[in-house]
């Protein structure tokens, strides 16, 4: 892919201080988020992560940016398809987490079950899945609050339903937040052991087989 990053001219997005009230500070970095981005060529941008798809997506427009985002699991799907990466089949059984953002928020549930498909993985379905899904508790900037009086987290019922799926090996993530939410519940659920948690692109990478460890 001919691709680039904006190195130190990337700020975030702003999604996490507009949803805890610091318009301002949002409406700073979108400023100097679309000057930094003013001055690059580009056809397509894509991001890791959802909060960010979303946010520039719905609410950049509103300040004069208007650009075509798209998700990474797209991306990857695309060049699977096309034949520019060659992968094996995996055969795990897996379950795969919606993230609030991708899916609630912008109804984008296919393209990261079509790539698991394309991976060669069996994927087993929770209840709470799609634009139903469940929140990781990160979300509208929780990932920032305190919670020592919570008895059980979001994240850690969210790995109990998981575990209730028969032979589900990974627990599948497309989303930062969602793996340091949910690689942190596995530990304080004390579910070492029983499932781990993997990023997709993970998975992509062990199909491709050719990276070094």
């Amino acid at each position: 892919m001919d691709f680039g990053i904006l190195y130190d001219g990337e700020k975030n997005s702003g999604n996490d201080v507009r949803r805890v009230g610091e318009e301002g500070l949002f409406e700073m970095l979108v400023e100097e988020n679309l000057a930094a981005l003013g001055k690059a060529k580009f056809k397509r941008i894509f991001t890791t992560d959802p909060h960010t798809f979303n946010t520039l997506r719905n609410e950049y427009p509103d300040f004069g940016g208007t650009y075509p985002i798209e998700h990474y699991t797209r991306l990857l799907l695309e060049l699977i398809r096309n034949g520019r990466l060659a992968t094996r089949k995996l055969g795990y059984t897996v379950t795969y987490h919606d993230p609030c953002y991708l899916a609630r928020y912008n109804r984008e549930t296919e393209a990261p079950r079509w790539l698991l498909a394309a991976l060669g993985l069996k994927v087993t379905e929770m209840p709470r899945r799609r634009e139903n899904t469940f929140c990781c508790g990160a979300g509208g900037g929780r990932i920032w609050m305190e919670e020592s009086a919570v008895q059980e987290r979001p994240s850690e019922m969210r790995i109990r339903e998981a575990l209730a799926l028969d032979g589900v090996q990974y627990f599948v993530v497309a989303c930062p937040k969602d793996y340091t939410m949910y690689t942190d519940a596995v530990k304080t659920s004390g579910s070492d052991g029983k499932i781990a948690v993997k990023d997709v692109a993970e998975l992509v990478e062990e199909a491709l087989g050719w990276l070094p460890r």
